[in-house]
């Protein structure tokens, strides 16, 4: 018993762990470009797969609501075998077969339903094609914050590297006793804070690494590297070109109007309550019974209903399609709205984006040159220390601050690209 226990534990231990690597995420080892992280985004990212199953539920509710306006087929058998000769029931076995059609004449609310239906299932085609335009953009966001953390830690190295230089070279003016004790304390002082830069930039830069892995659905033991860097593409657009294209192909706004065509429907089907409806049935049977009740029959017919007293339930009902038709024209206006607003914010983030990268470019080149005017005067003795520590700081914060400035108009740049609906 005790061996057929530890052979049960054995096999469920095996079974979930075969369930937890069917569950595991992809493991990417090697370059990743910042094309294949969209295209990762937008085929596997958690909120595109979410919409994809709500885009196919609303296809599936949208046939469902159509089947009920079309014909209707279908067979039922029936054999029994009554042996009970008793107040006067006869002893009789019966076996026949039936099959019976329905086909709706006039059945004007089923119709504006399934119009309803079409419609929704549009709209909730449109909020997939939204979300996959968000999972693009967020890939980009987050690659290049990936970039950049990783370009950061490299410029902070960078940054480490001149501060140990300039340790040496204090330690050698103070051993030659050109300098006081105090000012290699103060370089050393300044090596330590560039150091701690280093470290935070290192983690930032690892942290940026697993949100990007996540978004993308990647196991975080992913040895992956990135292809691309920060070198932002000229981009020539006009405000008004971009929110006319907007305007055109947001995927939010066909939604919307396409919720708006659905709830008209639907109130149509409320208003359309009060018609009467219509019928076809017709009935085939074939069969045999002991004592014989006939082999084979069939009907037709046709049956026409209109209600007349409902206690209210139509009104309420036509009361209510109107409101939620009232509530999609408004919800429409406001998207509209919005998205004039999106392309012209990320217009202007694109234009003070422009700006910073020139001026962040500029101040790089003033840094590097005084840094090197500074370390010059250090070494001919006509320059101080806190002259070398202020240029050392302010280049190490200029070749930040381009970098900053690229990642930024280049997320400008996609922001844009997203609000005016094209693809990125």
């Amino acid at each position: 018993m005790r061996r057929v226990a530890l052979v049960a534990v054995l096999i469920a231990l095996l079974a979930r762990a075969a369930l937890a690597d069917s569950h595991a995420a992809q493991v990417w080892n090697g370059p990743l470009t910042r094309a294949q992280a969209i295209a990762l985004a937008t085929s596997q990212g958690f909120e595109v797969r979410i919409a994809r199953a709500e885009a196919r539920a609303a296809s599936a509710a949208a046939r469902g609501d159509r089947a009920g306006i079309l014909p209707q087929l279908s067979v039922a058998g029936t054999a029994s075998d009554v042996n009970m000769p008793q107040l006067g029931m006869p002893v009789a076995r019966q076996s026949y077969v039936g099959v019976s059609l329905a086909v709706p004449l006039v059945n004007l609310p089923g119709a504006a339903r399934a119009r309803a239906g079409r419609f929704s299932a549009a709209a909730v085609s449109g909020d997939l094609s939204a979300a996959t335009n968000d999972a693009a953009f967020a890939a980009v966001q987050a690659y290049d914050l990936a970039v950049l953390a990783g370009s950061v830690a490299a410029a902070r190295r960078a940054d480490v590297s001149e501060q140990r230089e300039n340790v040496r070279v204090v330690a050698l003016r103070v051993r030659a006793g050109k300098a006081a004790t105090y000012v290699l304390a103060q370089a050393r002082a300044a090596l330590a804070s560039a150091e701690q830069a280093q470290e935070d930039a290192d983690a930032r830069r690892d942290e940026t690494r697993n949100d990007l892995l996540t978004l993308l659905d990647l196991g975080l033991r992913s040895r992956m590297t990135l292809a691309d860097g920060l070198d932002p593409e000229p981009f020539d657009d006009t405000l008004p070109s971009a929110t006319a294209r907007a305007l055109r192909q947001r995927p939010e706004i066909a939604a919307a109007r396409s919720r708006v065509d659905a709830a008209a429907s639907t109130l149509r089907a409320a208003k359309t309550a009060y018609a009467p409806l219509a019928t076809l049935s017709a009935q085939t049977y074939n069969g045999a019974s002991a004592p014989p009740l006939g082999a084979a029959g069939s009907q037709i017919g046709v049956t026409v209903s209109l209600p007349l007293i409902d206690g209210g339930a139509r009104g309420a009902a036509v009361a209510q399609a109107d409101a939620e038709l009232a509530k999609a024209q408004i919800e429409l206006e406001r998207r509209e709205l919005s998205v004039r607003r999106d392309v012209a914010n990320a217009w202007r983030e694109l234009t003070a984006a422009r700006r910073n990268v020139e001026t962040a470019q500029t101040g790089l080149v003033d840094a590097e040159k005084t840094l090197q005017v500074t370390q010059l005067r250090q070494r001919s003795g006509k320059g101080i220390q806190l002259e070398v520590l202020d240029a050392l700081a302010v280049t190490a914060n200029a070749r930040e601050a381009v970098l900053r400035a690229q990642a930024r108009f280049d997320i400008a740049a996609a922001a844009l690209r997203r609000a005016a609906g094209d693809k990125l």
